[in-house]
């Protein structure tokens, strides 16, 4: 699967800046400090980690974002490695149906994670930061568990959109807190740790600006009823469920949605009757909970544009910790239930059935060409509106180029032989 993954990478990605990579790159461009890349916000979310990251990789490759997408796959990886730990120390020993962890995560289907605008801050990055997440709720030492929690979920918070895991963690440490082997010393701990996840929350606010991403947001939508099938259709993306068929479909997609929060709430009534003792049902609600409140943002924000926003690829990666939660659950009880028993090879099956290729390597194609045309185009006319019209799509929005600088922004990558500037190994020979 990694390597499948990294073909498509290597035979789709271009060196060309591409539509938001202008905007949350601009800090880069900049020169801003350490901090102010940290902080930097785009859309609803911080760039965080993944600006540091780019802050190193962009001058070592020349602004070569084929290396950004690359990184991206990278984590995916990490995140797949992480994910497998997770349920070593879950479910104990890996055995085969856990081939369902590579299969989930290291899935060609988000093109556009690759393809498009690569932001290690919306997707890649941020998943593979909420497994080391889940990974912490799995910690025996109550201080070390905390300790662990606090950290990553300040990355999580200031790192793309698990921000959302931000509003889980001070019940889930207050839950740890409850614990009936908990002492009054550990208990303090847990009281830091809430507090110190609260104080995160209030940095992330600090300086926010709160805008809606859509020009047709309104809030309650006007038909309210449609944010449960466009939840579900965020949620179902990844095991293929398309919004093309609308009529079909919307039963499929409401049945989803319901289903996942019959499957939270019986995960949280688990947790609240171990008192936050078992490390099953805190990282299946930590999982779970955070893709249930992303594809519910994703409806309350988006659902003015139609259902066929729920099925961009690009948030797929946000549905994978909470398929990787339905699949914990299901390893678990496999031990003692047989329904779950028959369920891990239907798992696996539909697993490996999601990865038609066709969808995923058509989308990746149109914008590689377009984006190859593009950049063929200014390298020979330097006139951003001629690209635009010849290569049969912007590479930014139109209208609003002035506003991002863009003519400014390539003399500047120009001016040093970055990005669609450099020049290949053989020119550079000869």
């Amino acid at each position: 699967m990694a390597a499948r993954l990294a073909v498509f990478v290597n035979r789709y990605a271009v060196n060309l800046l591409y539509w938001d990579q202008w905007d949350f790159l601009q800090g880069l461009f900049d020169g801003a400090d350490a901090w102010t890349l940290f902080r930097w916000q785009h859309g609803a979310q911080r760039q965080g980690l993944s600006n540091l990251i780019s802050a190193i990789t962009y001058p070592a490759t020349g602004w070569n974002t084929r290396a950004d997408a690359a990184a991206a796959a990278v984590m995916m990886l990490l995140a797949t490695l992480a994910a497998l730990w997770l349920v070593k120390r879950v479910c104990g020993r890996l055995r085969p149906w856990d081939a369902v962890v590579p299969l989930l995560f290291l899935t060609i289907t988000n093109a556009e994670t690759y393809a498009v605008a690569p932001n290690l801050a919306h997707g890649p990055l941020s998943i593979l930061l909420l497994t080391i997440y889940a990974l912490a709720l799995t910690i025996p030492s109550h201080a070390m568990r905390c300790g662990a929690l606090v950290v990553s979920n300040f990355l999580c918070v200031n790192t793309g959109y698990t921000l959302l895991i931000g509003g889980l963690t001070p019940v889930l440490l207050l839950a740890c807190a409850s614990g009936p082997r908990v002492t009054s010393r550990e208990r303090a701990i847990y009281a830091a740790g809430i507090a110190a996840s609260l104080a995160t929350l209030a940095l992330f606010l600090h300086g926010f600006v709160a805008h809606p991403a859509t020009d047709c947001f309104h809030f309650p939508h006007e038909r309210p009823w449609e944010y449960l099938p466009f939840t579900g259709f965020v949620m179902g993306r990844p095991l293929g469920l398309y919004a093309t068929d609308v009529t079909r479909n919307l039963f499929v997609a409401s049945g989803i949605a319901l289903g996942a929060t019959g499957f939270l709430a019986y995960a949280a009534i688990r947790l609240l009757r171990t008192r936050g003792d078992a490390a099953l049902w805190a990282v299946t609600c930590a999982l779970g909970g955070f893709g249930f409140l992303f594809a519910s943002t994703s409806a309350v924000g988006r659902v003015c544009l139609g259902y066929d926003q729920a099925i961009v690829t690009r948030y797929i990666p946000y549905m994978l910790p909470s398929l990787l939660a339905v699949y914990l659950v299901v390893r678990t009880k496999a031990e003692t239930s047989h329904l779950a028993r028959v369920l891990l090879p239907v798992f696996v099956v539909v697993c490996i059935a999601k990865e038609r290729p066709q969808g995923a390597v058509a989308e990746a194609q149109v914008y590689s060409q377009f984006k190859e045309r593009w950049r063929a185009c200014y390298l020979t006319s330097h006139d951003v509106d001629i690209c635009n019209s010849e290569s049969g799509h912007a590479v930014y929005p139109e209208g609003r180029a002035e506003a991002t600088h863009l003519q400014q922004k390539l003399d500047w990558l120009e001016a040093r032989g970055y990005n669609l500037f450099q020049k290949s190994a053989a020119q550079v020979s000869h």
